[in-house]
């Protein structure tokens, strides 16, 4: 049953957001899709990456319970994507010249949001708070202290750039097409590198299982 567009337009008044949003076709699907033990965190509008769909813009909604990925078509139905809380391990952002990158990791899987810096900020925040990276990693110890590293290097962006950190830091270089080609890269062999380590732990978890066997 479809809760009240009343109790959604609540939720976005406590989060300062406009009324201007019931403008957008996919927030009037919304009331069809949430809950009504669901509690709006963050709403933004922009592109899910690689996608093999024309690059129309989603709205992106999280709530305490998941993230939520709508966009509506012309025959009155909508496509809809959505990562639950206990999936979430990891999120990160990335700064760009045209447009912010939100990184999601959920399952093995990543979610690459563009949307507007500002919108990098709100998405960024909210997801950080439901994510469950305290989880112990799986995995043998090696390849979660690589896995772990590769995170942190990969946070450190945000670190500098995020307007609530209690530290001060320098305001960062303007950054060119050109180096956020190389960070785009750099991102992509990251993600090479997760993938064999997941390939280690599993040659690792097998020849544990048949040494126990053999045994």
């Amino acid at each position: 049953m479809p809760i009240d567009r009343g109790l959604i337009d609540q939720q976005l008044q406590a989060l300062g957001e406009s009324s201007a949003w019931w403008d957008c076709r996919e927030l009037r699907d919304l009331p069809a899709v949430l809950d009504m033990d669901e509690q709006i965190r963050a709403i933004a509008r922009g592109h899910i990456a690689r996608l093999r769909a024309p690059r129309k813009k989603w709205l992106m909604v999280v709530t305490n319970r998941r993230l939520l990925l709508l966009r509506s078509d012309r025959r009155n139905s909508w496509r809809q994507l959505e990562v639950s809380t206990r999936h979430i391990t990891g999120v990160r952002m990335r700064m760009g010249v045209r447009h912010s990158r939100v990184i999601v990791d959920a399952s093995g899987v990543r979610y690459r949001l563009f949307v507007a810096r500002a919108d990098a900020y709100k998405l960024s925040d909210a997801l950080a708070s439901i994510a469950r990276p305290g989880l112990e990693e799986p995995g043998f110890g090696p390849t979660r202290i690589v896995r772990r590293m590769v995170d942190h290097v990969l946070a450190l962006p945000v670190a500098a750039l995020n307007p609530n950190a209690p530290v001060q830091t320098p305001r960062p270089a303007p950054v060119d097409d050109t180096t956020e080609k190389r960070l785009s890269l750099l991102e992509e062999q990251v993600h090479e590198l997760q993938q064999q380590v997941d390939f280690l732990e599993k040659l690792l978890h097998q020849k544990q299982v048949g040494a126990v066997v053999d045994g």
